[in-house]
C-alpha cells in the first residue's frame, strides 16, 4: 500500500484482516489501543476459528456502522463431512460421527444448488444472538433450552472450488445476504448429504463494496500509527465508506436546516450523484457527513435516518 499523511484513525472506518484465534470483541479491544479511539466497534462478528475482513468503526464513525450492517458478504472455506459438532465448526464437540460412503463430487455440487436462492436458516445454538437480552451461546454453554426462531437468507453464490473425498472435505466460495451463518450452511449440507458436516474453515474476503485485498493485520495497523502514515483504501471517512450510497451535496444553509432537522428544500442543493437507489449520504463543501437519508428525489420527500451534529 501507498502510504500518506495520517489520518484521524480515533474516527475512521478501519477495514482489518483478523487473524484466526482471537474473537471480533479482542481484535476491536486491540485496536482501540493502537490507535486510542475512545470507543470502537465492527459491522459483523467473524468467529474466532475464522479470519478475514472485519470493518471497525472508531470513534464518531461508530454511528455508521449499522448502515454497513446492511452489506452483503463472500467468503471461502472448507467443510469437513462425516463429523457433527455441537457447535458447527471445528471447535465444538463432537456429537456425531458417520462414514461418508459413496458420495461423489456431483453430489456436493448438485447439494450446494439446493443451497443457493432463498433459504429459511436455522442459526447455530452457540451463536451471539440473544435470546431475551443474553447470548444464545452463554445459553447453551449453561445448558439451558436454546430456542432460536428459523430466519431467511439468500445465497446469492455457492461455488465448490475443490473436492477431497481421500479427506471428506471440500472447499468453497459463498455470497450472501446479511445475518447467514455459514456454519448453518455446513450443518445442513451435512444433513442433506446424510454425513453430518462441520465448517472446518472460514475467510470472510468481501463485504459490500470492501475486499480483503484492502485491508491490513493490527500489527501493520500499529506500524502505520508508530510512522504516523496510513492509506485511505484501508482507512476510510464515513462518507467515503458509504460510497455505495447516493451523494447529495448542500450549502451551508442546507446544513443548519439539517441539523435542527428541518428539510431543506432543494435550491440548496448544489450537486446530487443518483446511484438508482433510496438511501443518500448528504454531505457539505468539504465533504463532511451531515446526514444519511432515504430521498425521493422526484418528490423531494426527505425521511432522516441518522442526523450528524458532530463534524465526520
Amino acid at each position: 500500500m501507498e502510504r500518506s499523511r495520517a489520518r484521524d484513525l480515533r474516527n475512521a472506518v478501519l477495514l482489518i484482516d483478523k487473524h484466526e484465534g482471537t474473537t471480533s470483541y479482542e481484535t476491536v479491544r486491540e485496536i482501540r489501543r493502537v490507535t486510542g479511539a475512545r470507543k470502537a466497534g465492527h459491522s459483523g462478528t467473524l468467529d474466532r476459528f475464522a479470519s478475514g475482513l472485519l470493518i471497525v468503526c472508531t470513534g464518531q464513525a461508530t454511528k455508521v456502522a449499522r448502515f454497513l450492517l446492511e452489506d452483503d458478504k463472500t467468503y471461502v472455506g472448507a467443510v469437513k463431512l462425516g463429523t457433527s459438532t455441537e457447535t458447527d465448526d471445528r471447535e465444538g464437540a463432537v456429537i456425531d460421527e458417520r462414514p461418508v460412503g459413496p458420495v461423489t463430487r456431483a453430489d456436493i455440487v448438485s447439494c450446494a444448488r439446493k443451497f443457493t436462492g432463498d433459504l429459511l436458516q436455522l442459526p447455530p445454538r452457540y451463536s451471539a444472538l440473544k435470546i431475551n437480552g443474553r447470548r444464545a451461546s452463554d445459553r447453551a454453554r449453561n445448558g439451558e433450552s436454546v430456542n432460536i426462531a428459523a430466519r431467511w437468507v439468500r445465497i446469492y453464490d455457492f461455488e465448490v472450488r475443490a473436492v477431497d473425498l481421500d479427506h471428506a472435505r471440500f472447499f468453497f466460495r459463498v455470497r450472501c445476504s446479511k445475518g447467514t451463518y455459514v456454519r448453518s450452511l455446513a450443518r445442513d449440507m451435512g444433513r442433506e448429504l446424510g454425513t453430518g458436516a462441520h465448517l472446518e474453515r472460514l475467510r470472510r474476503t468481501d463485504a459490500g463494496l470492501f475486499s480483503i485485498g484492502d485491508a491490513v493485520t493490527v500489527p501493520e495497523l500499529s506500524a502505520y500509527v508508530a510512522a504516523g502514515t496510513t492509506d485511505k483504501r484501508f482507512a476510510l471517512t464515513p462518507a467515503e465508506a458509504l460510497r455505495n450510497y447516493g451523494r447529495i451535496l448542500v450549502s451551508d444553509g442546507a446544513r443548519r436546516r439539517i441539523l435542527n432537522g428541518a428539510v431543506f428544500p432543494y435550491e440548496e442543493v448544489l450537486e446530487i450523484e443518483d446511484n438508482g437507489g433510496k438511501k443518500f449520504i448528504i454531505i457539505d463543501e468539504n465533504e463532511n457527513l451531515i446526514a444519511i437519508a432515504d430521498v425521493d428525489i422526484g418528490q423531494w420527500q426527505i425521511k432522516y435516518l441518522n442526523v450528524f451534529k458532530e463534524q465526520l
